[in-house]
């Protein structure tokens, strides 16, 4: 029994290793635009990304789901080719909508989730955007979450402090990135909890994650509004009539 899992073992950690090596070669070979860097390839990293995310977004949703109130609404900053915010319509029937800088990242996420077929109820939303200048009125979401994008992003603090914006009271954001052990892979950002400094978010926890296997490469953030407790509930989420977004700098103002 000790050699198969070894074996698996290896295979993971080579794996990882692959996906985290094209993650910093695609870093190095995309190119960077206002609000942060296009990775250049969405067909080739969903490809390579799916031989390991599988695993980490299964958990990642599990965790969301547990997170999220009855008929939350979920944004997904950094979406990528949609895979996680597929998997938390489809599979924990949350309204979620997926935010990428990239127009290549959300064709292929739109690609993905109409591979889906007409089976299914809850179909996740996709549309290109920067979190530091968001189209979304305030208080327009339950859950922000964001998995392996925030080191991507041009300016952090602005793009937190939007998420806070945009934020119901109550509401969380849960973001992964990389732990700072793992900043060879991008040695110039500082570690990503010192982003939330001088933010209308605070950080509740910072905790390490397992991925893949037993290597914990990377962390999970919670933050929560300033002025509010941890560790209570989040409310239920509350029906709220369409509105169209409006346009950054202009946003509706809270009721």
């Amino acid at each position: 029994m000790g050699r198969p899992r070894t074996f698996m073992i290896l295979l993971a950690a080579a794996a990882a290793a692959a996906v985290l090596i094209r993650h910093r070669r695609g870093a190095a070979t995309g190119h960077k635009v206002p609000g942060g860097t296009l990775i250049g390839d969405a067909v080739a990293y969903d490809q390579v990304s799916r031989l390991l995310a599988g695993s980490l977004y299964g958990r990642i949703a599990a965790d969301v789901a547990a997170a999220a109130p009855p008929g939350a609404r979920v944004l997904e900053v950094g979406c990528g080719p949609g895979r996680l915010a597929i998997r938390l319509a489809r599979q924990h029937g949350l309204d979620v909508t997926g935010l990428d800088l990239d127009p290549a990242m959300i064709g292929r996420a739109r690609a993905n989730a109409a591979h889906l077929g007409n089976g299914y109820e809850h179909r996740p939303s996709f549309l290109v955007g920067d979190v530091a200048a968001l189209t979304f009125p305030n208080r327009s979401f339950d859950l922000v979450i964001s998995t392996l994008s925030m080191h991507h992003w041009a300016d952090p603090a602005a793009g937190l402090a939007e998420i806070g914006r945009v934020l119901r009271p109550g509401g969380r954001a849960l973001i992964w990135d990389f732990r700072p052990s793992a900043r060879p892979f991008h040695p110039h950002l500082p570690d990503p909890v010192q982003h939330a400094r001088g933010v209308p978010l605070r950080v509740v926890s910072a905790t390490p994650w397992r991925w893949p296997w037993s290597f914990s490469l990377t962390r999970r953030v919670e933050l929560i509004r300033n002025g509010e407790e941890p560790g209570g509930e989040i409310p239920q989420a509350t029906q709220l009539s369409p509105r169209r977004p409006s346009r950054a700098g202009n946003h509706d103002q809270p009721s």
